[in-house]
């Protein structure tokens, strides 16, 4: 191979690890996500805000839309879902004074396995912490 050839090919093999990379959230999913789900355990809970329920369910909307998810209802549950690659995550948050409860059941990965999109949640819940500052 000449000069030019192996330059080029290393350039697509660097742009391909840094897309990898990138975008690792939606390509890798732990195990424990899945396994969460086969338990039949779909629920996570946190607490800790120090709001009072009717704040923090407006931060957890503006949280779910800054994020990209679709709200379905914005009651209480709020009821939502995000699609990315092979993940579809629904949610249903549950708001109470100082904490949220989420009950993910029905989230799928690549159309038919179960899974905890803890991750999606986490980040959501993120923002909401981040609002409430």
């Amino acid at each position: 191979m000449n000069t030019v050839m192996k330059k080029n090919i290393s350039l697509a093999m660097i742009a391909a690890l840094a897309l990898l990379f990138s975008s690792g959230c939606a390509l890798v999913i732990d195990e424990d996500n899945y396994a969460m789900a086969a338990r039949g355990d779909y629920t996570l809970k946190y607490t800790g805000f120090d709001a009072s329920k009717d704040s923090l369910h407006a931060k957890t909307i503006m949280a779910l839309q800054d994020r990209g998810w679709t709200i379905e209802s914005s009651g209480n549950p709020i009821k939502a879902k995000i699609e990315k690659l092979r993940q579809k995550a629904v949610a249903s948050f549950t708001v109470e004074k100082n904490a949220i409860t989420v009950d993910t059941k029905g989230s799928m990965v690549d159309g038919n396995k179960a899974y905890v999109p803890k991750r999606y949640v986490d980040n959501v819940m993120a923002s909401v912490r981040k609002y409430l500052r």
